[in-house]
This record gives C-alpha cells, structure tokens and sequence, in this order.
C-alpha cells in the first residue's frame, strides 16, 4: 500500500496535538483538534454509509470542514471532489454530495447536510475508525481545471500523484522555510488544495481569508510569513495595502501565479509591498513547471518569462505536428513532470499517469532553462497573418491612465480581419480615445476597435480571465 498524505497529517496531530494547523477569521485550530474534527467525520460519514468507491460531492465554504471531510473520505476509501452548487449537475459520477447550505436542487442522488455535529468526536475510539488502504495508483480526489473557458475540466488524482505533487510544493522558493502560510485561492481549485494540504503535511499553519481586506489583518494578527495567491489577488493586496498601510511586515515572500504580472501590475506591486515575489507557472494537470523572482527576471518579465524551469520538469515547444522544436524557437508546449494527472471519467477507479500535458499555452525556452509564455493557443489573434497575443495588447493599455485591468480578444465578423475588443475596469478619469490612439502609435495591427469599461472582469478559480464570457458579452451570446 501507497504512503498516505493523511496519515502524515494526523502524525503530527499526535506529535504535537497544540501545535497550530488552521487559521481563519474566527479563531485557530490546533492539530489535535484538526485530528479530532477528521475522526468524527470518518465516522459520520461511515453512518451515512459512505464507503470504498463512492464519489462524493463537497459543497461546503467553512475551510475546515472542508478539509476535515477531504481527509475523512480519503479515510473510508471514497473520492472527494470539491464543487459548486451550479456543478453539481454536471456528470462527474457522483454517488452522493455532502454540503453545508441548501440542498443542490440539480442533482439526484443521495444528499447529506452537514453541520457542527458531523466534526464533533464522540465517545467512539479513533483507532476503530475506517482505515482503508490504497494503492499507489488508485484514485483518491478528482480535481475542477477550469482554465480559460469556464467550464469545469475534471482531473483525475491517484495517492501516488498526490504525494509528489505535495513533496515538490515544498520545493518551491520559501514555503519549506516558512511556518504560517496564507492560502489565497479557494479549497475547490486543486491551487488552493495544494497550497492548504502541503502546509498540513509538512507540519505547517495554514491561513485563509475571503478577500484582500480580510489577508491583511489575518497575515497581521498570524504572523504570516508567505503567501501563496492567484496575480489576481496580489493585485487586490496591493490595492488594500496602499490604502491602509501596514501589516505586511512578517511577510518573507509572496508566491503568486495564474498569469503573469505586468509592468504596471510590477509597478503598484511594489510600490505597497516590499518582501520577494516569486511568480509560479503551474496547471491542475502537471503540478508546478517553472517559478522564478520577478525582480531577479528583470526585463525578461516585459518579454514573458514567468521563471526557470523546475529541476522535476521538461517543457518544450512544439511544432502543429508536434515534433519538438529547439531552444528559443516558438511553438505550442508540452510538459512532463513528475505527478502528471490524466483528464477523469466516471467510472475510473484506477490513474494511469501520462506521458505529456499540453497545456494550450504557446511560447518557448531559452538555453538557460527560462520559460516564455507568449499566449494561449485558442486566444491568440490573428490579424491578416499575424499572431498576436492577447497579453501583448493588454499591457499597452494598462499603460494607459486610469486602467486598473484589461482584457483583450478577438471576435469573428464578416469583415475580413477580426475585431479586437477590449474590455477595462478603471481606477479613475478614463479616455477610450486614448487606448485606440496609444495602440495605433505602438502598431495598427493590435489596435482595438472596441473599447468598454466594466465593473470587474470575470475569472475563473485561480483568478485567470474567462474570455469566452466576455466574448458571449459582445456577441449576445447566453454567458
């Protein structure tokens, strides 16, 4: 049988039973009152008769909970995944779903509420619990990849796969060094999954907050030293922090990654926060692949390098055949790492890792092992030949004044070329004119004919842009 993630956890629970495991808003839990809340999970879900095989549906907010029934799940032998109420709909061959709110009116099958009850340990011995061993290559935890589309992409997860991806988290800049981490993505995406899950499994405290307000007073009052956060997020700190500064001062460093970050997101960056930023290049499917400091990056950043490769990952860029192309040539990438995960079925039991994952990103290597990320494959805008990534128009108008953000995309028409449209949230007096001028001056061919501020901009899990909703948006389309 396979090492278990959350056997690990639970040792420490008996090592160090006051040691500090979570931290939220309403207070700290220490490991052994984490072990606790584990055990009397295991047992309310072994009397709602969930058991080996079963896939079960997570749609609970409370961190904790959500963690203990992970761990409890994993324990009887089921697979959890962590959803929405919208997805509950969807055909992930769920048996059963247990949440905190309203019942899911679309979905079927056995549902279980939970409360305060199912993570208070009764009388029952822990050890008599269910116990169920797994093998190295059986499936454990289905993961929601949503990328850029919106759509929920499910991922399959074996112990095996798990285990590396929690080992290599370790790896990455400070987090083996740290003792309090702020997990900044929600538990639904597998992001903030192996953010809270290898801070637990090394021994660490780990945070959580709802928004940007909320980060500051609890990396304050916890004496968080690194934060792990979507670039969206940072920029949401960033904005607090220069409004009410202070409280940052125990950060060593902030990992963040989902995009890249910009001149000008580089610039209101550090213009509130002073401790290292590491900016991480990582999927559902492959784990982390490159990571690298944006000061240490330097220039490159404003060409698209989001790090160095991994020493436990290979990428490569492809031709449309797919034989692989040399150093600092262009094309479509391909990765392969240690921990691949393959796409879930229903009705999978056992993870047959893949050899490779295209992540649809195009870009190239450089012989130094620096990674360049130029676009998405199904975003790029082709205009009478030429190629253009959308982040390309995007940073020419956040140089504009008064934009907070930008996305740009293309729209088919029946012109000839595609329309760019580009949509902008603002932070003050904001001229459309000046966009298409300052486009126009840098090159015709990315000037955008289109131009429309909105309220926000809408993201996925990782706080990545979903551009096929604002493409609906233009188009009429039902979002």
């Amino acid at each position: 049988m396979f090492p278990s993630f959350v056997d690990v956890i639970l040792r420490h629970a008996a090592h160090d039973p006051l040691k500090p495991a979570i931290g939220t808003e309403s207070g700290v839990l220490s490991y052994g009152q984490l072990a606790q809340a584990v055990a009397a999970a295991i047992s309310a879900s072994d009397k709602a008769g969930i058991g080996k095989g079963d896939v079960v549906g997570l749609i609970v907010a409370d961190p904790v909970w959500q963690i203990a029934l992970i761990c409890a799940l994993y324990r009887v032998g089921a697979v959890s995944i962590s959803i929405n109420a919208r997805e509950a709909g969807v055909d992930l061959g769920m048996t059963a779903i247990l949440h905190d709110r309203d019942r899911p009116g679309n979905f079927t099958g056995p549902c279980h509420a939970v409360d305060a009850d199912w993570f208070t340990l009764q009388s029952r011995d822990f050890d008599s619990l269910p116990n169920v061993p797994r093998a190295g290559n059986e499936l454990c935890r289905v993961a929601l990849s949503s990328g850029t589309t919106g759509l929920p992409k499910p991922i399959a997860m074996s112990t095996e796969i798990l285990w590396h991806r929690l080992t290599t988290y370790m790896l990455r800049g400070r987090f083996s060094l740290s003792e309090k981490i702020l997990c900044g993505p929600q538990l639904r995406s597998h992001f903030g999954f192996a953010i809270a899950f290898s801070a637990l499994f090394s021994g660490k405290m780990v945070c959580f907050s709802d928004s940007a307000e909320v980060s500051l007073p609890i990396i304050s009052y916890f004496g968080v030293d690194l934060a792990v956060i979507s670039v969206h997020q940072l920029t949401e700190l960033a904005n607090v922090q220069s409004r009410q500064f202070g409280g940052l001062s125990s950060l060593r460093e902030i990992q963040a990654g989902g995009a890249t970050i910009s001149g000008p997101l580089y610039s209101r960056v550090r213009s509130a926060i002073a401790c290292p930023i590491l900016n991480t290049y990582a999927s559902t499917e492959a784990g982390t692949a490159a990571l690298g400091s944006i000061d240490m990056l330097g220039e490159l950043r404003e060409k698209g390098c989001v790090g160095i490769l991994a020493p436990w990952a290979r990428v490569t860029a492809c031709d449309e055949n797919g034989i692989e192309r040399p150093a600092d040539s262009s094309g479509t990438l391909k990765i392969n790492t240690i921990g691949m995960a393959p796409t879930y079925l229903p009705g999978m039991t056992h993870v047959e890792e893949p050899d490779h994952f295209f992540p649809g990103d195009v870009g190239f290597i450089s012989g130094k092992r620096f990674l360049f990320i130029e676009g998405r494959d199904s975003e790029l805008i082709n205009v009478g030949g030429n190629k253009v990534a959308p982040g390309t128009i995007e940073k020419l108008v956040m140089e504009c004044k008064g934009v907070k953000e930008a996305a740009a995309f293309a729209i088919k028409t029946t012109a000839e070329l595609p329309q760019i449209c580009v949509f902008v949230v603002t932070d003050g007096p904001f001229d459309p004119g000046e966009v298409i001028r300052h486009c126009t001056e840098r090159s015709r061919v990315i000037t955008p004919t289109v131009v429309r501020v909105v309220d926000e901009l809408p993201r996925n899990e990782t706080g990545k842009i979903i551009y096929d909703r604002l493409r609906k948006l233009v188009t009429g389309e039902r979002a």
